[in-house]
């Protein structure tokens, strides 16, 4: 087992996701830096910002497109998170989502999404030449997180959840219902 285990793989979180970030990880997604080493592009430049070789660095946390996009998810999702980049920020991120509060759940998909719908978004700018701005990405991700978190159920009550019910439009059927109390206080 590797330390970021627990980031990427249990029942909170997304397997297609999760295996993208994984090869994301290993640094083996086929990004124009890979390809230009492997001899199979002669266009190694980021599809976002069309200056900068494309490497797993760059594409997810350097480009401007990018970068963009994870101010706007780090507010969305009341994420905390320094102003560092791959993979250090997977070292953050698993500090900042362990346990099964509705924060934590929230943290880690937030950076698995991200990088998720990053890739998948320089893969339509480069196999179907459609172009998204970082407004409908960011609502791709938001979307994708809110998705999979109106799927659990039981989820622990904590305080400060209210935050996330009403920025990310979610009903209290994820939580475990409240338990009434036996004995004399209940009486």
């Amino acid at each position: 087992k590797v330390a970021w285990y627990k980031l990427l793989w249990g029942p909170f979180n997304i397997p297609r996701v999760s295996f993208i970030v994984w090869i994301a990880l290993h640094g083996r997604l086929k990004t124009g830096d890979r390809l230009e080493s492997f001899g199979l592009s002669d266009n190694f430049k980021c599809s976002f910002c069309k200056h900068h070789t494309e490497n797993h660095s760059h594409l997810f946390f350097n480009c401007i497109f990018s970068l963009k996009v994870w101010d706007a998810i780090k507010v969305k999702c009341n994420v905390k998170w320094p102003d560092i980049f791959w993979p250090d920020i997977v070292h953050v991120a698993m500090r900042e989502s362990l346990g099964k509060s509705l924060r934590a759940i929230t943290t880690r998909l937030a950076l698995l999404c991200t990088v998720y719908q990053v890739w998948i978004e320089r893969n339509n700018r480069i196999f179907n030449k459609e172009m998204k701005p970082e407004e409908v990405v960011i609502k791709s991700i938001v979307q994708m997180i809110r998705g999979r978190l109106m799927s659990l159920n039981n989820l622990p009550r904590y305080a400060g959840d209210e935050w996330f019910f009403k920025q990310l439009n979610l009903t209290d059927s994820i939580l475990k219902p409240h338990t009434a109390r036996i004995g004399r206080a209940a009486e």
